[in-house]
Formats: structure tokens, C-alpha cells, sequence
């Protein structure tokens, strides 16, 4: 499955504009403000996508029949910011401001995604710098937790994160069968010290070398195919680099520019489906 980016030279509407003027961290204040659940933000499904617009994403996995949500404009333009908005949306892990989003299960009427879930707890579940697989699927912690949860700035920003560095960095994520994580910097402030540790010090030029690198296979763990690690790294690291980084993009040679060819190619097809 295609991770599609979501540029596509769409251009801004007046609202967005407005949000193009704010600072970073006027943007963080305004997460504040967040009140249904977005495709990086889901409880009950999994989305593949590059929210730097409200475009399509595709669905990964998770309840079927669920409409795709809608990416919050701030999320969205937080992530166009890129390696400029790291450092503050690193400096906001701890920030505990609950959001108007609540996830979980919760008195009759309000729930969303699923109905009922089974069980619900908090990890540490990370998807580190160096590549790894599964990239979500351990954590050293797991406290269980009753009723709803309110996701918190915090968790907001974890998330933005992963998505300017290509990474799952999922604040809350559906779990086979009617299960609920949490993986919240505040709830386990071990993450913070990861992200600090993998993501502290990148400015733009790091972030174009991390994207490059995450294009190129050096082993292939044990039971993954060449076609999952392109979906999982390589297609993402190409729709961040085009927007992160356009000059490196368009002057990608030999092999990259290969990758490059088949990501396009892929991309127009997945769009034409989604418009059947």
C-alpha cells in the first residue's frame, strides 16, 4: 500500500494562510483547540499519509467502514514547518494541556470508531531512528487503564514529530481485537528521551539525510520483502523529501532516481483508484 503524499500543489485557502503566519509555538497552543480524532491520531484505524494537507490517506489496517477523519489544520501545518519546528514540538513532550478529544470508551452516544473496547492500556511503544521491524509492535510498559482518555498537547506533538521525521511515532493506535494503546510522552516519559536522543539535534540538512538513508536497504530483516520495506520507508522518505527537500528530490540519480520513477508511477495509480 502506497503512502501518498499530500501536497499535491494544492494551494492554500485563506484559513491556512492565516495559520502560515503563526509561529510554532502559537501552533502548539492552538492543539489545545483539537476535538475529533484525525487519521495519526485513531483510535480505531490506521492511516498511511503525509498530512500536510487534507488529502485522501490510505487505510492500513484497523475497523473497516470508518470514514477517514480529517486532518486538524494546525496538525497540518505544524508538520509543513519541518526540522524548524522540531525543536519546539520536542520541548512540548511534557506539555500535559488536555486537548477537547477524548478516545476510549465513553458514555453511550459519544463513542467514535469503535464501540466497545476490550481492554485499553498505556505503553512505550517507539519506532526508533535506526530502522527497525515491527516498528510498533514492543514496549517494556503496559499499565491498563478504564473509560476514556484526553489526548494531551503532548501527545499531539509526539506525533507531529514522527510525521516530519518518517517515523510511527503513534500517540494512539488501534490494537487487534477492540484493544486501545496509548503511547503518551506524558504517561511514559521514557519516549521523550528517546525522541531528544534520536531527533534533538536535526535541523534541515539532518532531516534530508535521515530521509535519504531510510531509502536505501542496507539488510533485510528476516521475514520482510523488498515491497514492504519501499511502503514502510522508502515511498514516505520520498514524499517528505519532495516537500522537505525539492531540489535534492528532482536531482536523485541512479538507483534513487529508480525508487523515485516507481514511487510516482504508484502514486498516480493509487490516486486514479481513489477517485473511481
Amino acid at each position: 500500500m502506497l503512502v501518498v503524499p499530500l501536497l499535491g500543489g494544492i494551494g492554500l485557502t485563506g484559513s491556512e494562510k492565516d495559520l502560515s503566519r503563526k509561529s510554532v509555538a502559537e501552533l502548539i497552543d492552538d492543539l489545545t483547540a483539537i476535538d475529533s480524532q484525525s487519521p495519526v491520531i485513531n483510535s480505531g484505524t490506521f492511516y498511511q499519509g503525509f498530512i500536510v494537507d487534507n488529502s485522501p490517506e490510505s487505510f492500513h489496517g484497523g475497523v473497516l467502514g470508518i470514514a477517514p477523519p480529517k486532518v486538524p489544520p494546525q496538525m497540518s501545518e505544524l508538520v509543513r514547518r519541518g526540522a524548524s519546528g522540531l525543536p519546539e514540538l520536542i520541548k512540548h513532550l511534557d506539555d500535559k494541556r488536555p486537548t477537547k478529544l477524548e478516545v476510549g470508551n465513553k458514555p453511550s452516544g459519544k463513542r467514535v470508531g469503535v464501540d466497545v473496547f476490550m481492554f485499553s492500556y498505556f505503553s512505550d511503544q517507539y519506532d526508533p531512528r535506526a530502522r527497525a521491524w515491527p516498528d510498533f509492535g514492543h514496549g517494556t510498559m503496559g499499565k491498563n487503564f478504564k473509560g476514556a482518555y484526553t489526548v494531551k498537547v503532548a501527545d499531539v506533538c509526539y506525533v507531529l514529530i514522527g510525521q516530519i521525521v518518517n517515523r510511527r511515532l503513534w500517540a494512539v493506535r488501534y490494537q487487534p481485537s477492540a484493544g486501545l494503546v496509548v503511547n503518551s510522552p506524558i504517561e511514559a516519559p521514557m519516549l521523550v528521551e528517546k525522541v531528544r536522543s534520536d531527533w534533538g539535534a536535526t535541523d534541515a540538512e539532518a532531516l534530508r539525510n535521515s530521509l535519504l538513508e531510510d531509502m536505501h536497504v542496507v539488510a533485510l530483516p528476516k521475514g520482510v520483502s523488498r515491497a514492504e520495506y519501499t511502503d514502510r520507508f522508502v515511498n514516505p522518505a520520498l514524499a517528505r523529501l519532495r516537500f522537505y527537500s525539492p531540489e535534492t528530490y528532482r536531482a536523485l540519480q541512479g538507483d534513487d532516481l529508480r525508487k523515485r520513477k516507481a514511487f510516482e508511477v504508484a502514486e498516480a495509480r493509487e490516486r486514479r483508484e481513489g477517485t473511481r
